[in-house]
């Protein structure tokens, strides 16, 4: 077996007294403003449940998802809150689901 020779002492070190003297007194300083995020439009949700609602309905439902999606895309611009992809979303799937109602009403 290998024998390892024992540490040897450095005069320079010094232990610190407590674990809070190794800590610094203020902690750094965040990166960015920390605050809240924007709340969700309530039109964007609306426009997106009811298109969803409205695929397994097949009505006129999908109109009215797209409308209050429009509506809700206008405020997120107007406003910054967030939601613009559930908007996006309720109207492409509220216009699909309305055409789609409109073919198998009048053309099939």
């Amino acid at each position: 077996m290998t024998d390892f020779p024992p540490p040897v002492p450095r005069d320079d070190y010094v232990a610190p007294a407590s674990a809070s003297a190794a800590t610094p007194a203020t902690a750094p300083a965040a990166y960015g403003v920390q605050g809240t995020r924007p709340a969700f439009n309530k039109m964007a949700i609306w426009g997106f449940v009811i298109a969803c609602v409205a695929l397994f309905v097949f009505g006129f439902l999908g109109a009215l998802a797209a409308a209050f999606s429009g509506q809700a895309l206008k405020a997120i611009r107007r406003t910054g809150e967030r939601g613009k992809g559930l908007a996006i979303a309720g109207m492409c799937l509220g216009i699909f689901d309305f055409i789609f109602f409109l073919v198998g009403r009048f053309f099939l």
